[in-house]
């Protein structure tokens, strides 16, 4: 095997990281599903069309990075930009990172990581936020190897009659009409 170094890691020179393109829709959606059912949840309502909607659409939610091991797809990354008040700063937020159970080990995940991080920096940021479930040790113990976990955090989160009851209490206003 063809290896090269960095940062002491040994990583596979045939694996490549690229943006996602329409065709890997279908391929990205595929194990979206293997992560949703890999973390003990259900299986993952980001379908081939929710990619190309909200990943290449008018209005583009995230951004997608695709790790390829002999011109195939085995592992994603979807990130988005975003900003912190405390530091006054624009960074970017991992929302998803997968590798195929047997693609892993072979640096792909460090180096989807590292390109979501090289696309926040090259957009100005400077810090990028992930989580991860708890009981996920093997990803725990992966993400530790890049940076340490936050110990005074508390992920909070809204979704489904949660998020439409915030909604609809708001007061009302204007939409905001994003402009990309």
């Amino acid at each position: 095997m063809n290896l090269w170094q960095r940062h002491g890691t040994a990583i596979p020179a045939e694996i490549t990281i690229r943006p996602a393109r329409k065709d890997d829709a279908e391929a990205v959606s595929r194990m979206a599903r293997a992560l949703s059912l890999s973390d003990g949840g259900r299986p993952s309502r980001f379908t081939a069309e929710g990619v190309l909607r909200d990943g290449f659409g008018e209005r583009r939610w995230f951004h997608t990075l695709v790790a390829e091991m002999d011109g195939r797809p085995v592992g994603y990354a979807v990130y988005y930009f975003g900003y912190d008040t405390d530091t006054a700063s624009p960074g970017v937020y991992l929302a998803d990172l997968y590798v195929e159970e047997k693609s892993r080990r072979r640096g792909g995940g460090r180096l989807l990581v590292g390109a979501v991080a090289a696309a926040g920096r090259s957009n100005g940021g400077r810090w990028m936020f992930w989580s991860v479930l708890k009981q996920n040790k093997g990803a725990r113990r992966f993400y530790r190897t890049i940076a340490p976990e936050l110990k005074d955090v508390i992920v909070c989160a809204a979704f489904g009659a949660n998020f439409e009851r915030l909604a609809d209490d708001a007061t009302p206003v204007r939409p905001v009409i994003h402009r990309d």
